[in-house]
């Protein structure tokens, strides 16, 4: 028996979710982010952020946060489901 190697196929659930947050502290949007490292998930969250707080998530384990420092941080996160949302 063999598994495949390569990357996994689009219909694949991400790894990867970037919550975007307002103002006020409620998820703006959720955005799925296809990457092989936390650390090029990372990188592409980055360019999310937009001035506002934006965590990233690899299913229920916390992996950066990016935006101003002195908002607060989750400490966990519910999967709602496996589409993303819509950014209003």
């Amino acid at each position: 028996m063999s598994f495949p190697t390569g990357r996994r196929s689009s219909c694949a659930i991400s790894p990867y979710r970037a919550y975007r947050f307002a103002p006020d502290g409620s998820v703006r949007s959720t955005i799925l982010i296809e990457a092989d490292t936390d650390a090029e998930a990372a990188e592409r969250a980055l360019h999310l952020s937009d001035g506002e707080r934006v965590e990233l998530w690899s299913r229920a384990r916390f992996v950066a946060h990016v935006g101003p420092p002195d908002t607060p941080i989750a400490t966990s996160v519910r999967l709602l489901g496996d589409e993303p949302t819509i950014d209003p």
